[in-house]
């Protein structure tokens, strides 16, 4: 049994510690972290570091060369470059709508975001180009910017200029590697976002798939605009049998599809089949509108209006290219938008790549989409391209596809240039109800669906709700306003945690290893709790009778190690809202006499330090005798549940009013302050002997424990508060106590710990004898504390003259003062795990079994 082994495991450790008391450790003196230290690895091998800094840049240089053996990755690519490329046309070109666009500047923002994506990618799903919210936040500042000052920019130098600014910002971002801001973007915030516009976007192609998008106008609001759409519904033109239509067959496919995807979920070629079908969907649907619109339309002249809105005329080739220079005064205008566009520029694109990378087991450089994503919409701008990201709905069939390298992305591209050459005159008759609906299905996807929100409750309720609350505002307000709460919220909720912290007093569990326990169930009676049947069997409450393993393995073990666990029922302690405890049954023993420990919880920094300092004084001003017990009580000790009503009615009589106007009266009692005598000559009062009584039987206060397990960083205004704390404890219990340290993870908590003065043995110097070495104590004239095993030398001892250049005495063995933790090393000696000069640092929190 798994007991019995620690039972032997105890006896043999008792054994060590019996037979090796006072057994010789080599001490271990650790260096202290530094700013030079710092310094030197951040600019350790400059060379070599920049060289791979320029190489990272690049990552298709570490796998392009093994393309060539790879043959399945070229087929894979191959297929799904062109499958990609079938959506993104129509999508690219119904997106440039949603920007105030024609629509050949979707195609030119396509081609440049797939061509040169695949140059700085780590994600081989993704499929940068134009995407339906991005495009509706440049369409809406484009129109704003017209609004402010029409007719003084078009609407494409509006676009590609944002594309130039906002490309710039997130390319600086990606080469100072600034990357990790990208982790501020929460989950809510991403939902509500993406959610929000989906709502917006779907509500303002309404309009345009009954054909009367001129007539409902542009509305801020998603409530607006739905609105508008209502009002002119009367005014539904021809339009709508392309639009609803074709809406119609892509949910009727799209349904069928996913139903023999789930039918044929084990027949792996049946379900590649049937998702090349329903990506083709998108295609299908544009082909057979084009055709039918082409037949209509095929002998009525481009000069006469059409009977329904088509695209139009689309120029064949890049006709935008060359070097694009922003008209004057145009960046200054549009650089209270650069945020928002900025934002949602990255905000999609890394939270599909990091989603998708982690579904197929590789990692994302955020730094290097930042690069990628910077560099493809600054070298758009030499096409007329607008501000391009990452597409969740192509990355999805990407991945469908089974693509296997980012070289799909520059087939993709391929295939877009092919069509902007070869198929703009087939383009002419594209009826934009029919663009309308696709976007509309395309979008529906981004909606967060019942289950995921339901998980969000489950996972988080406050998350839950800055979801809610940013789509509930980003449809009946704007999309930045949605954008601006969520992110705010997030960072409220962060702040809240980091300022409010939930550390805890913490108490001693006795654990035991038990393998392969009997489980019953809970209502039913424990192996401690068995009856005896006649014959002498062991019988469980359920009659079920026991063999001799089974009553060996119900044995309660007799070996077991101390666990710090949050007390219970400590007052002070966080709930069960926000810590975490155990079985409510198990016995949870308080700290031995005198010993309190405390577990620091988050970052404990100038935020949060003054609450838990503030609960740490309160605690041993409650629970440890103060060294004084005839100092004045303060005013804030006092606590209602202490109110003796009876006795201060007494002292509020009359005749305790006259004495301060009698002077004999008063003088009399001045004079006999010192008798044990009230003010109206009774006996004492019993209220302040109770009290007395109370606080000499608290005990005294030895160890402050500080659990750092959960700190990963401090400050000077939280060390300060530390310094400030042992000030307050000495003032109240005395100076002969210690603060302990525990689970600290960062060296440089640890520097400003030891710089500050912890860590070491505190030494009572009123007990050295030597006036020489008192005296520069005292005054603080060392420049560092000699060591404590130094100073305990002459603690009532020496009175001779000092070398005070040889503090240390290296070369002398001395008694380490307390129990030292040890580790072993290959040759099974015994060394410290920390440094030996700071005894009062701890691996882990000690059983303080010594002060029981």
């Amino acid at each position: 049994m798994q007991y019995q082994a620690d039972i032997s495991y105890e006896e043999n450790k008792a054994s060590f510690y019996e037979n090796n008391q006072n057994m010789t450790v080599p001490e271990f003196h650790t260096r202290e972290i530094s700013s030079t230290t710092y310094v030197k690895n951040l600019f350790r091998n400059p060379t070599s570091r920049s060289l791979s800094y320029l190489k990272n840049i690049f990552p298709v240089i570490d796998w392009f060369p093994h393309y060539p053996t790879n043959l399945n990755w070229m087929l894979s690519d191959f297929i799904t470059g062109v499958t990609v490329a079938i959506v993104l046309v129509p999508q690219s070109m119904s997106y440039a709508k949603l920007a105030t666009l024609s629509p050949e500047f979707g195609l030119y923002s396509a081609f440049i975001g797939a061509m040169f994506y695949f140059l700085f990618a780590t994600s081989r799903e993704i499929c940068i180009g134009p995407v339906a919210v991005l495009s509706q936040e440049v369409g809406k500042i484009v129109t704003r910017v017209q609004g402010k000052y029409p007719g003084l920019y078009s609407n494409e130098e509006i676009a590609t200029t944002l594309a130039l600014i906002s490309g710039g910002i997130v390319l600086g971002i990606g080469l100072l590697k600034l990357g990790f801001i990208v982790e501020l973007l929460s989950l809510p915030a991403i939902l509500a976002f993406t959610t929000g516009s989906a709502f917006n976007i779907v509500a303002g192609q309404l309009a345009g798939l009954f054909g009367f998008s001129k007539k409902a106008g542009k509305h801020k609001s998603t409530c607006e605009t739905t609105i508008a759409f209502l009002k002119h519904l009367p005014d539904t033109e021809v339009d709508v049998a392309f639009g609803l239509t074709g809406l119609v067959i892509l949910y009727i496919w799209q349904f069928t599809c996913e139903y023999y995807l789930k039918k044929y979920k084990s027949d792996a070629k049946k379900r590649i089949a049937i998702t090349y079908i329903l990506n083709l969907r998108t295609a299908f649907v544009i082909i057979i509108s084009t055709c039918i619109s082409f037949g209509v339309l095929r002998y009525r002249p481009h000069s006469k209006k059409a009977p329904y809105s088509i695209i139009g005329d689309i120029p064949s080739g890049l006709k935008h290219v060359g070097r694009f220079v922003p008209p004057p005064g145009l960046a200054k205008h549009i650089a209270s938008e650069l945020p928002i566009s900025t934002i949602v520029l990255v905000l999609e694109h890394i939270s599909i790549s990091k989603s998708f990378a982690r579904i197929n087991g590789y990692r994302v450089n955020p730094n290097q989409e930042f690069i990628a994503i910077g560099v493809t919409n600054m070298v758009g701008t030499f096409f007329g391209a607008y501000p391009v990201t990452g597409s969740f709905s192509r990355t999805a069939l990407s991945a469908k596809c089974g693509v296997k390298t980012p070289l799909k992305a520059l087939i993709t591209g391929c295939s877009v240039l092919l069509s902007i050459y070869c198929f703009t005159n087939g383009f002419y008759y594209i009826p934009n109800a029919t663009l309308c609906a696709i976007i509309i299905h395309c979008v529906a996807g981004l909606l967060a669906s019942y289950k995921l929100t339901t998980k969000l409750y489950m996972f988080s309720p406050v998350d839950f709700i800055i979801f809610i609350t940013g789509v509930f505002i980003t449809v009946f307000a704007t999309i930045e306003d949605g954008i601006y709460f969520a992110l705010c919220a997030s960072a409220a909720q962060l702040l809240w945690r980091l300022c409010l912290p939930n550390g805890a007093f913490l108490g001693r569990v006795k654990v035991a290893t038990l393998e392969n326990p009997i489980l019953v169930p809970a209502g039913l009676k424990t192996s401690s709790e068995n009856s005896t049947s006649e014959n002498g069997s062991v019988t469980s409450i359920n009659k079920t009778p026991f063999n001799e393993s089974t009553k060996q393995a119900l044995n309660p073990p007799t070996s077991y190690v101390y666990k710090w666990v949050p007390l219970p029922k400590e007052p002070n302690n966080p709930s069960k809202v926000h810590t975490r405890f155990i079985n409510g049954n198990i016995n949870v023993e308080k700290p031995p006499s005198g010993v309190l420990v405390y577990r620091m919880s988050e970052s404990f920094v100038y935020s949060n330090c003054s609450l838990q300092i503030d609960q740490i004084i309160a605690k041993v001003r409650a629970d440890y005798k103060p060294h004084n017990d005839n100092r004045e009580r303060l005013w804030c000790e006092y606590t209602y549940a202490e109110s003796n009503w009876k006795e201060n009615w007494k002292h509020l009589k009359m005749g305790n009013f006259r004495k301060f106007f009698n002077k004999e009266i008063k003088d009399l009692e001045d004079a006999n302050a010192g008798d044990d005598v009230s003010y109206d000559g009774n006996e004492s009062d019993e209220y302040i002997q109770n009290r007395k009584r109370i606080e000499d039987s608290r005990p005294v206060f030895k160890i402050l424990h500080l659990d750092f397990s959960q700190v990963v960083a401090v400050d000077a205004t939280s060390v300060q508060a530390l310094l400030d704390l042992q000030m307050t404890i000495d003032h109240f219990v005395g100076p002969q106590w210690e603060m302990h340290f525990s689970g600290i993870i960062n060296p440089w908590i640890t520097r400003a710990l030891i710089n500050a003065g912890f860590g070491a043995k505190r030494v009572d110097v009123t007990k050295i004898e030597n006036s020489y070495l008192k005296r520069n104590l005292q005054n603080g004239w060392f420049e560092k504390l000699p060591t404590p095993s130094f100073l305990n030398r002459y603690l009532k001892s020496s009175t001779g003259s000092i070398d005070l250049e040889d503090t240390e005495f290296t070369d002398k063995a001395d008694v380490f003062p307390g129990d030292l933790e040890v580790g072993f090393a290959e040759d099974n000696r015994p060394l410290p795990l920390y440094s030996t000069d700071y005894p009062n640092i701890h691996f882990d929190i000690p059983s303080y079994s010594g002060y029981d």
